[in-house]
C-alpha cells in the first residue's frame, strides 16, 4: 500500500568512553533518549560507581584496558594524565575496541572525544561514527585542534583534526552563545546540539530566608580539593549575620574534609546530593569550573563562583567565559576565606549578574541537548 510511513528496524548503537567525570553526563543523557525510542543501545569502556547507574534500556560492557581505571581515588604525581593516556592513545584500549566491533553489529558507533585510538578503530569499521565532546568547543579547538599535535599524531594515523573530519557528526552539547568558538570561525566543524543538562525553574523564595549557596568539586579527585574545602567552608561560615547572611550545603563527592573548628552552624557538609533536587533553591553555585557542573548550574538560572582546580584542564577557559558573559566570577583556587567571602556577597548582591544568569538559564531550559544528539545519531544510523 503506498502513502504509508516506512518501518524503521530499532538501530544498534555502541557508545566508547570511559569514566572522567564530566564526560558521563552527555553519553548517558543521549544514550538513555535512543534507548527510550527502542534502540538497542551498548556503552562500553565505563566502569560502574557506586553513585551512579546507567540509564534505562542501555547494556553496559568492560573494556578490560579501562577497566581498573578510578578518577574519584587520589593518585601520584603525575595525577590521572596516565590513565587518561590509556584511554586516549593505550593500544591495549584499541585492541579492546577492535574486538569488540569485530563482535558486536554495530548501525552507529559514537565515540568519547578524548579516545583518539579508539576513533581511528571505529572509522576503520566502515560503520557511521560520531565523535562526542564533552566540553566547550574552545577547549576542544585549543586542544584537539592544535596544529603541533596533528602534526606529532599524524604519522601514527592519530592526527585529531583528520579522524574528526571523517567522521559523519561532531556532537558538541554546549551552549554557542556563551561558547567562544561559537563566535567566528572554529578549526572543528561541530554540531551544536545544546546542553544535555537537565533542568527546571528556580522554586519561590521566602522573603527573609537567607540565600543559599551550594558548593561542588567535582567527583574527580583534583589536587589540593579538601584545602580548597576547606578554606570555602571558613569563608562561608563567617557569612552569618544581616544582609550577608548564608546559608550553605557543600558536597564533597566522598572526599573526607577534616577542618580544623566545628563545622559552621550555617553550613551542612554532605557527601552527594541529587543536584536536580536542591538547585531549583540555590541562589549561588560555588564549583571548580567542570563543564557539567557549570552548565547546570546555568540552567538553572545559578550564577556562579568558579575556583579552577586543575590548570591544565577546561576549567580555567570555563572561568573565563563565567567571568566575559557576567554570568559570576572567577578566583583562584588558592584565594583566601576573606576573598572567598567577600566575593559570595558581591555576586549575590550584583543584579547585573543574577539577572544574567537567569536570562542564560531560561535559554538553556529551551535546549534539548539529548534529544538534538539522538536525532543526530539517527540520521547517521539509517543512512539517506
Amino acid at each position: 500500500m503506498t502513502g504509508q510511513p516506512r518501518q524503521r528496524l530499532p538501530l544498534d548503537v555502541i557508545f566508547l568512553s570511559g569514566d572522567i567525570g564530566g564526560n558521563l553526563p552527555p553519553t548517558f543523557a543521549i544514550a538513555g533518549e535512543l534507548a527510550r525510542r527502542g534502540h538497542h543501545v551498548t556503552i562500553a569502556g565505563v566502569r560502574g560507581r557506586a553513585q551512579g547507574s546507567a540509564p534505562a534500556g542501555v547494556t553496559m560492557v568492560q573494556l578490560p584496558a579501562l577497566a581498573r581505571m578510578d578518577v574519584t581515588r587520589p593518585t601520584g604525581t603525575f595525577g590521572h594524565w596516565p590513565a587518561l593516556m590509556r584511554m586516549a592513545l593505550g593500544r591495549g584500549t584499541a585492541r579492546d575496541v577492535r574486538s569488540l566491533l569485530a563482535s558486536q553489529r554495530a548501525d552507529a558507533i559514537v565515540v568519547d572525544g578524548v579516545m583518539l585510538t579508539s576513533l581511528r578503530e571505529a572509522l576503520r569499521t566502515g560503520t557511521p561514527s560520531a565523535v562526542l565532546f564533552h566540553s566547550l568547543g574552545k577547549f576542544w579547538e585549543q586542544g584537539m585542534g592544535n596544529p603541533a599535535v596533528n602534526a606529532t599524531l599524524r604519522p601514527f594515523g592519530l592526527s585529531p583534526m583528520a579522524l574528526f573530519e571523517r567522521c559523519a557528526a561532531r556532537l558538541l552539547p554546549t551552549d554557542r552563545d556563551i561558547d567562544p568558538a561559537g563566535q567566528g570561525r572554529c578549526r572543528i566543524a561541530f554540531d551544536w546540539i545544546g546542553t544535555t543538562e537537565h533542568a527546571i525553574p528556580p522554586a519561590l523564595r521566602v522573603a527573609g530566608i537567607p540565600p543559599l549557596v551550594l558548593v561542588s568539586l567535582s567527583t574527580v579527585w583534583q589536587k589540593n580539593q579538601e584545602d580548597v574545602y576547606r578554606r570555602i567552608i571558613t569563608a562561608l561560615g563567617q557569612l552569618t549575620k544581616g544582609t550577608s547572611a548564608v546559608r550553605a550545603i557543600v558536597t564533597t563527592g566522598g572526599v573526607p574534609i577534616k577542618t580544623e573548628q566545628p563545622l559552621p552552624a550555617n553550613v551542612e557538609l554532605v557527601g552527594r546530593i541529587p543536584h536536580e533536587h536542591i538547585m531549583p533553591h540555590v541562589d549561588l553555585v560555588i564549583g571548580h569550573g567542570g563543564h557539567s557542573t557549570t552548565l547546570k548550574a546555568l540552567a538553572h538560572g545559578i550564577p556562579l563562583l568558579v575556583l579552577p582546580l586543575d590548570p591544565s584542564s577546561d576549567q580555567p577557559l570555563t572561568g573565563n567565559v563565567i567571568e566575559r558573559n557576567r554570568l559570576g566570577r572567577t578566583l583562584s583556587a588558592s584565594a583566601p576565606p576573606e576573598i572567598i567571602g567577600q566575593t559570595v556577597k558581591d555576586i549575590l548582591t550584583d543584579h547585573a549578574v543574577t539577572a544574567a544568569a537567569a536570562r542564560t538559564g531560561e535559554r538553556l531550559r529551551a535546549q534539548n541537548g539529548a534529544r538534538n544528539g539522538a536525532d543526530c545519531i539517527e540520521r547517521i544510523g539509517y543512512g539517506p
